[in-house]
């Protein structure tokens, strides 16, 4: 489907003749396919029954009460949730299982972070099952890799990187700068990748 280099540009074209021509190229072929599967993922009746059942949930309610009654109800409408995700073959994510819930995404995460909160244990549980599925996807090659690792690090506090921090103790009879110099190279040696290095 794609045009070869060689068909797009040639040789003696200038750099703003070849950034026109690849311009137009990849808008064009970029728009019918980004088109396309915008269409095919709207018309799936899998997104179809889990987008109309989260619009029903979340805006039909009449004046639905607060979320979380009850931790007992709030698991009730959890697994109510996830079954959805399943029989709709839909990746359950924390912002869509707080429309279910009659919230957002930042108070499940507010009711998760606070130890004091009735329903922390089960709001951290949703937020791990969504986790693994995005995990297992990602795994799988069924969710690209690259949106996993923005959801990970924004949605799921994963981190890749490293941070190293070295102190003298104080009145130790250790060359201060000796030991800092040494372990300086002994970490340049060793190139840890996404090191963030501190020697105080």
């Amino acid at each position: 489907m794609g045009v070869s280099r060689k068909k797009i540009f040639n040789e003696n074209d200038s750099y703003e003749v070849k950034k026109e021509k690849f311009m137009s190229v990849t808008n064009h072929s970029d728009k019918s396919i980004s088109d396309k599967r915008g269409q095919e993922y709207m018309s799936d009746p899998n997104t179809i029954k889990f987008t109309d059942s989260l619009i029903n949930r979340a805006f039909n309610s009449g004046g639905r009460p607060m979320a979380f009654q009850s931790v007992e109800t709030l698991e009730s409408d959890i697994r109510e949730f996830l079954q959805l995700c399943y029989d709709t073959s839909t990746i359950p994510t924390v912002s869509s299982a707080g429309m279910w819930l009659g919230c957002n995404r930042d108070t499940i995460y507010a009711h998760a972070n606070n130890s004091n909160s009735p329903f922390s244990d089960t709001c951290k549980r949703l937020i791990d099952v969504c986790q693994v599925a995005m995990e297992n996807g990602a795994i799988k090659g069924k969710v690209n890799a690259v949106l996993y690792m923005f959801l990970g690090k924004n949605y799921f506090g994963l981190k890749d990187d490293k941070n190293i921090t070295v102190s003298a103790q104080q009145g130790s009879n250790i060359n201060t700068q000796e030991t800092a110099d040494a372990l300086r190279k002994q970490i340049e040696e060793e190139t840890v990748p996404n090191a963030d290095v501190k020697i105080d």
